[in-house]
């Protein structure tokens, strides 16, 4: 009687709202997110793995349940599932262009990280790859300077570094070839780059001085 008055009241409640429960689950663990979908119909009508989130999944997953919930999660275009397929193809499994198109449908559905590194890697190409590369970048939408950008690439550099960490890594990328432009740029020097992770919130304006988008990004 107490089980049939429990699924009464799920029942009742909005999908939106079970899809939001859902997500919360899956935020906590995927057994509670699988837990919850099988504890009745309402549950599982309502899941949605596209929009769950994989915070307790490894970037690079071992276990059989990670690897199927995340498999799961791609086939319904989660963006962090995408983006995860793509590094992994891009530099573990030596299948470039397939990680590339993943990191591409990340980037489309505004994954930050996934914009970040999908544009990093085409500016070092060449040709038109570089230019469609900017245009990536320049999506980021960066605030002014002193009001979040660096905190957001060092933010992103952060969590690339940290999955490159995860996998072996057979593909490397090569840094962008000499940029020819007519800016007026002023930079003096590079960046300085620290061994710890939280010193990587280098302010743009103070240390590159004016400069144009080609030469900020390389």
């Amino acid at each position: 009687m107490t089980t049939n008055f429990t699924s009464d009241i799920v029942t009742s409640l909005p999908e939106h709202m079970l899809s939001e429960i859902l997500k919360h689950a899956a935020s906590n663990s995927i057994a509670d997110f699988i837990n919850v979908k099988l504890c009745c119909k309402a549950f599982d009508r309502a899941s949605n793995y596209e929009n769950v989130s994989l915070e307790k999944v490894s970037l690079v997953p071992w276990h059989k349940c990670e690897k199927g919930f995340q498999k799961r999660c791609k086939a319904a275009n989660n963006a962090e599932a995408l983006y995860r397929k793509g590094m992994i193809n891009c530099f573990s499994r030596r299948k470039s262009e397939s990680g590339l198109r993943y990191l591409k449908k990340a980037t489309e559905k505004g994954h930050v990280e996934a914009v970040y590194t999908y544009g990093i890697i085409l500016i070092c190409l060449d040709g038109e790859l570089r230019k469609q590369g900017l245009r990536v970048l320049s999506s980021l939408h960066l605030p002014k300077p002193n009001e979040g950008s660096s905190r957001m690439i060092a933010s992103c550099r952060s969590k690339t570094e940290k999955f490159l960490r995860c996998m072996w890594v057979h593909v490397a990328l090569t840094g962008p070839k000499g940029i020819c432009c007519n800016c007026d740029c002023d930079i003096e020097e590079k960046p300085n780059h620290s061994t710890s992770t939280e010193c990587q919130t280098w302010d743009a304006s103070n240390d590159v001085g004016h400069c144009c988008d080609y030469c900020f990004w390389d």
